[in-house]
């Protein structure tokens, strides 16, 4: 029995194993030739890092960190890219060999080409990277093929904060240092060195904080050339993308008087290139650049005020960098740079003799700014260290007093004097264990600080320092800006609702757009201030500004406990106060949920729950209207939404944006929002969109409130603030603003006088500030 068992199994196997063989093998995926990957993917950024007048072994650099140059997952076994599977960063947002991060969340067609198309996420990339290189501080005279000259640009490409900085980040090398060790080294072979290009020195960096955007700095030496492929006219006239993605000296020349800092860096790597032989067309727009800069330098010190003398001085050290090609606009630069800083310590030394708080606040901040960089009159830099140290001693003297007070707002105050010390530069170890003693005892920590090194002032003040105010002409420019989102919430709030003068506040979180935005109509209908607060924390600064509102007051949290957790209501109520929570399963339940608490209204503003930037533009007319702003996904409208439309009985359906973030199906004949009077507000980019609902909406221009457009904390709590007083809200980038924004600010001039800007200068650059006020003065 057991032998013919085992006759049947064999026969079995030899059965199977025939019928193997007359299935065709899976043919074995080849393992990828990696040369040839490598230097296929090299071309592709030579020819892009090129076109972008940026170093291909820079890029190359960059690349490799952000990616390995890898576009797609690679097949483990064979090395092959696996088309199907996109390489997604580990934050679920950074798409491609590139890593981009900014785009539109609901625009899939740029989504999937980011995705799938190599070339396009390199232009994208190299696109960035030279935003990032205009953003910061400039190195030196900006020769583009000197690569110590990128330090700032690179460090901002991987994100322009303290992570980066080699004081802090002691942990790991900073990013940008990574790069810069990578340069001569790896898949660069161009151009062999070592041990990489040469860094920033550590010493001349802030302990903590990137460097102040009104810094100077000298390029560091040796310096390494790079590989670009000098081409003059793609320097001078032709590089780069279309409009701001221009990357030539021309486009920026003649973009703004000031636009000529941009443009320096590109004539300058003509100038200084063998390979370029018409000098004298060069030098001819060289010294036309320079003439432009001075003229915006001396224009600016004219204004006889802290901020522009720091400015003006940035431009004139500029000059003085570049070829010396004139002595009579070098002599202009040197003396305009020497009178600058000399009155810039002077403005500064004012303030710390007022002996306020705020006025000492702001005076450290300066003091730093004199004393960040390079700077060749040791005079000056010793009057500043001294000036600074006397900041110190009498901004402590304000806390301590403060602190014997005792009472919140008075503690609040205190904290912040002594933070503002802590984070200075360390002239005085006493002083700075006194300051560090000081506030842990007035104020649970924002966050954390290290007792060493100690961070720098921060370029905005801090939610107690005072607006500053620019006055070109007649109209007058107000910045609004803290530390953080939250900081400038509290500012937006101080500005605009006086001690005592609400009795009810609304309270929204910080990381998430839906939830404020759908409040600011309520905001304005019981007319309160919308401030904002971490999910997990309630931060003292944050309560105080609740306290100071409305002591024993109503607070509305906006959103679940997913949203605002128990411990900040918890917080709410251990301070007196009481709460209100408004919420729904879903941010379309929330929004629903606001407009009931409103009131009914034959009108509604429909915008998407996934991308903001079309909504923010509407909350400013629909909270002064009192519209509620209700949510929709991109293809299917919620039913909390539609119970809404259903219930209020709605003839006109305002949808923000357009068919990528909110489907065109919705407004069609039969559509979902056929019977509630859909109309459309839309453009091809969220700027354009933004302007239709402004002039749609043709709001009273006596005031105008300036939010960026790139994120959206600013704007959440911008659009309750701009409702106080009607006020049309416009959205812009933080550098450069495009043509048509700039052909409507125009049709305002005469009729604005009072701007308000939110966010400091790493959200709308000083140039932006500086272009609106020319604008809006004509």
């Amino acid at each position: 029995m057991k032998t013919r068992h085992y006759r049947k199994i064999m026969a079995v196997l030899i059965i199977g194993l025939f019928m193997l063989q007359l299935i065709p093998a899976r043919p074995a995926m080849a393992a990828v030739d990696q040369t040839a990957y490598y230097n296929e993917i090299g071309k592709k950024l030579e020819v892009m890092a090129n076109k972008y007048n940026i170093p291909p072994a820079l890029l190359k650099a960059v690349v490799w960190m952000e990616s390995g140059w890898k576009q797609y997952k690679l097949d483990p076994t064979t090395g092959q890219p696996l088309t199907d599977q996109p390489l997604i960063g580990y934050d679920g947002i950074g798409i491609g060999i590139m890593q981009i991060s900014s785009y539109n969340s609901t625009d899939t067609v740029t989504i999937e080409r980011l995705k799938n198309d190599i070339d396009y996420n390199i232009e994208v990339g190299c696109q960035m990277l030279n935003q990032k290189w205009r953003a910061n501080p400039k190195i030196g005279n900006g020769d583009r093929n000197v690569l110590e000259n990128w330090y700032f640009a690179v460090w901002a490409y991987n994100s322009w904060g303290a992570r980066n900085n080699p004081n802090f980040a002691t942990t790991k090398p900073a990013y940008q240092d990574s790069v810069f060790s990578l340069l001569g080294q790896k898949y660069n072979s161009a151009i062999k060195f070592a041990p990489g290009a040469t860094k920033i020195s550590k010493d001349l960096l802030p302990p903590v904080n990137p460097p102040s955007l009104q810094s100077r700095w000298s390029t560091p030496s040796p310096t390494h050339a790079g590989d670009l492929v000098i081409d003059g006219n793609l320097l001078i006239s032709s590089g780069g993308g279309p409009g701001a993605d221009a990357a030539n000296g021309d486009y920026w020349q003649n973009y703004a008087r000031w636009g000529s800092y941009y443009a320096l860096g590109f004539y300058n790597t003509a100038f200084n290139s063998p390979l370029v032989t018409d000098k004298a067309t060069v030098s001819q727009k060289i010294l036309s650049s320079y003439s432009k800069l001075l003229e915006e330098a001396d224009a600016l010190a004219l204004e006889r005020k802290d901020s522009s003398y720091a400015t003006a001085a940035k431009y004139y050290w500029t000059v003085l960098e570049g070829p010396s090609l004139n002595a009579g606009l070098a002599e202009r630069a040197r003396i305009g740079l020497q009178s600058s800083l000399s009155k810039l310590l002077i403005e500064t030394d004012k303030l710390s003799l007022a002996g306020t708080g705020s006025s000492l606040t702001s005076a450290v901040q300066y003091y730093c700014i004199l004393l960040l960089g390079q700077n060749s009159d040791a005079n000056l830099v010793a009057q500043a260290k001294t000036g600074l140290l006397g900041a110190y001693v009498k901004l402590l003297a304000e806390a301590d007093k403060l602190a014997l007070v005792g009472t919140d707002s008075a503690n609040a105050s205190a904290a912040q004097y002594y933070l503002t010390v802590q984070q200075g530069p360390i002239l005085d170890a006493a002083l700075t264990e006194r300051a560090k003693i000081g506030y842990q005892k007035t104020c649970t920590p924002i966050s954390n600080p290290p007792s060493t090194p100690p961070i720098t002032p921060p370029t905005t003040p801090p939610p107690t320092s005072p607006p500053t105010t620019n006055q070109p002409d007649a109209v007058s420019i107000t910045r609004l800006a803290g530390m953080r989102a939250e900081d400038t919430a509290i500012m937006i709030s101080k500005e605009g609702w006086a001690d005592k003068s609400s009795p009810v506040v609304l309270l929204a979180r910080v990381d998430r757009f839906q939830d404020a935005l759908a409040a600011a109509p309520l905001a304005k209908k019981l007319k309160a201030p919308l401030l904002l607060t971490s999910t997990s924390k309630l931060d003292n600064v944050v309560l105080q500004e609740l306290k100071r509102l409305a002591p024993g007051g109503k607070v509305y949290v906006i959103g679940g406990e997913g949203a605002i957790s128990k411990t900040v209501t918890n917080a709410i109520v251990g301070a007196d106060l009481t709460f209100e929570r408004i919420s729904g399963n879903t941010a379309a339940d929330t929004a629903a949920a606001i407009a009931r608490k409103i009131g009914p209204n034959i009108q509604v503003i429909l915008a998407s729950s996934t991308s903001f930037p079309d909504a923010l533009s509407a909350s400013a007319p629909a909270a002064a209207l009192g519209i509620p702003i209700l949510l929709t996904d991109q293809g299917t409208l919620p039913e909390s939404t539609k119970q809404v439309l259903k219930d209020f009985k709605v003839t006109k359906t305002y949808i923000v944006g357009g068919k990528f973030a909110i489907s065109a199906a919705f407004d069609s004949a039969g559509g979902a929002l056929a019977s509630y009077g859909p109309l459309r507000l839309a453009g091809q980019t969220k700027y354009d969109t933004m302007l239709q609902i402004v002039k749609h909406f043709n709001q009273d221009p006596k005031s105008i409130v300036i939010a960026t457009g790139e994120t959206f904390a600013d704007g959440l709590t911008g659009g309750a603030f701009a409702a106080l007083s009607g006020s049309p809200m416009l959205l812009i980038p933080k550098e450069g603003v495009n043509v048509d924004t700039q052909a409507f600010l125009t049709s305002l001039s005469g009729k604005t006088t009072k701007t308000y800007i939110l966010g400091g200068t790493g959200v709308i650059c000083s140039n932006n500030e500086k272009l609106i006020g020319d604008i809006l003065a004509h």
